[in-house]
């Protein structure tokens, strides 16, 4: 009790009442944004419960924005994105069955969403170039070896980067580019990967790393985070399963449906 009480005062004193009115736009997206890296340093902690208490903070400021105005201060797109990062780590924080490392991963996840939509350069996201890209040459000398066992997990440590940032990239990416990328890592995804020639799966890996590294090339290099990037990698480096790849393709399907409904709207 005593520990909620001291919560509630420093929330009070770090993000005043009114603060989201007050300061503006560029006030309302810091504060969310210092939310989610509070969210995140809490749950590094193993501090749930404070973690989780920080979130409804956070949707009680969300919703303020959206009844001051929230166009003002994130798009109709990116407040759903925001509901659907918010929902998911506060599900993983709240479950007792949620590992350690995955609800390290859901509040990485939501971090660098808040970083991608506050920031106009030098995104968090922008930092995980350097080992997803390393992955291709892992991946690459696999298929020359003709090892399918440390290739799959090779692939799944790549899926597992991948999906941590693919909220973000969301927010900062065209859906062009995504839709590249996504499809080419559906091929590889498919069963039928295995079954083509070397040549082939190398000229696929090759077509899906250079539309990551036109993606990565449009963000600076950005001095992150180090401790949020050790928990990105050593997340990345843990999970060693195809499920990783649910929450890729359930962002992907999010995005599909909301550009689905942007163009079915009438003009």
């Amino acid at each position: 009790m005593i520990r909620k009480v001291i919560l509630c005062m420093l929330i009070g004193l770090a993000f005043p009442a009114g603060a989201l009115k007050a300061g503006g736009d560029s006030a309302a997206l810091q504060e969310l944004n210092e939310l989610s890296d509070t969210v995140f340093q809490l749950t590094r902690q193993a501090q749930y419960e404070e973690a989780v208490q920080i979130l409804h903070y956070f949707e009680d400021r969300l919703k303020a924005a959206e009844h001051g105005g929230a166009e003002d201060v994130m798009t109709g797109a990116q407040i759903r994105q925001v509901d659907l990062g918010y929902r998911d780590v506060l599900k993983s924080l709240e479950s007792e069955g949620t590992e350690q490392k995955d609800k390290l991963k859901a509040a990485a996840q939501f971090r660098m969403l808040m970083d991608a939509i506050e920031s106009d350069h030098d995104p968090l996201w922008g930092s995980l170039k350097k080992p997803i890209m390393n992955s291709f040459k892992a991946l690459k000398a696999d298929v020359q070896k003709d090892d399918s066992l440390t290739f799959q997990e090779e692939w799944n440590h790549f899926l597992s980067l991948y999906d941590t940032i693919y909220p973000s990239l969301m927010i900062d990416v065209s859906p062009k580019q995504l839709k590249s990328v996504s499809s080419h890592i559906e091929v590889v995804e498919d069963g039928g990967f295995q079954q083509m020639t070397e040549s082939s799966k190398l000229e696929r890996l090759t077509m899906l790393e250079k539309d990551l590294e036109d993606v990565f090339n449009q963000v600076e290099e950005d001095d992150a985070d180090p401790s949020l990037l050790w928990v990105i990698l050593t997340t990345g480096s843990i999970i060693l399963s195809t499920l990783t790849y649910v929450g890729f393709r359930k962002y992907k399907a999010e995005g599909d449906r909301r550009r689905k409904r942007e163009n079915d709207w009438p003009k």
